[in-house]
Order: structure tokens, then C-alpha cells, then sequence
């Protein structure tokens, strides 16, 4: 499961990146009509994607806080974008590899590396 949970946590975090970019990109253009109107989303835009892809990489190792910071950026997306077409791609990849990656953590009677 932690395979599995690197796979998909790389594969939402790589897409997590890619809308953050979009994401910076739409608040600087927001932001030169108002200045600092945009900072949080800014930093958001930043500090997600990095998130993610920190949880993704941690899961093998540490399946609990990587599944954690997985869930983490989930969650930050869905509230910064709501669940629709444009936010559907991120948010079910990196929940499904958070899913898989506190499972595998919960799981007490299976070890890996045999």
C-alpha cells in the first residue's frame, strides 16, 4: 500500500504543482490592480504543492505523516477551490494516496520489508 500511496501522492503533487503555478499566476494579476489584495493565495499557492509532494515522498518511510500532509493539501485545495471539474484531478489523488497512506500506518499486523 505505501507504493501505492507514492504513486498516486507523486501523481496528485505533480498536479498540485502545476495549479499552483496557474494559481500564482492568476493572484499576481489580481494583485496589480490591488496590491496585497492576493498574498494568501500567493503563499497558498506555494506552500500546497510542496506539501504534497513532501507527503508523497514521506510516505514510504513515515506512512502516517505522509498520509497526513497528503490530507492536508486535500483539504487546502478543496477549500481554496471547492470540489468541481477544475479541482477534481488533485483532490481525489492526493486523498486517495492520504487514504492509502493512513491505512497502511493503521495497520498493525502487516510489516513491510521481508
Amino acid at each position: 500500500m505505501r507504493i501505492g500511496a507514492l504513486i498516486v501522492g507523486l501523481l496528485g503533487g505533480l498536479t498540485s504543482v502545476a495549479y499552483g503555478l496557474l494559481g500564482y499566476g492568476l493572484a499576481c494579476l489580481a494583485e496589480s490592480g490591488y496590491p496585497a489584495s492576493a498574498t494568501g493565495v500567493k503563499i497558498l499557492s506555494i506552500v500546497v504543492p510542496i506539501a504534497a509532494l513532501i507527503g508523497a515522498g514521506m510516505v514510504v518511510a513515515r506512512p502516517l505523516l505522509g498520509g497526513l500532509l497528503m490530507g492536508a493539501a486535500a483539504g487546502v485545495f478543496l477549500w481554496l477551490l471547492g470540489f468541481n471539474a477544475f479541482s477534481l484531478i488533485p483532490v481525489v489523488l492526493l486523498g486517495c494516496g492520504a487514504f492509502l497512506g493512513i491505512l497502511d500506518a493503521l495497520d498493525p499486523g502487516r510489516r513491510q520489508g521481508k
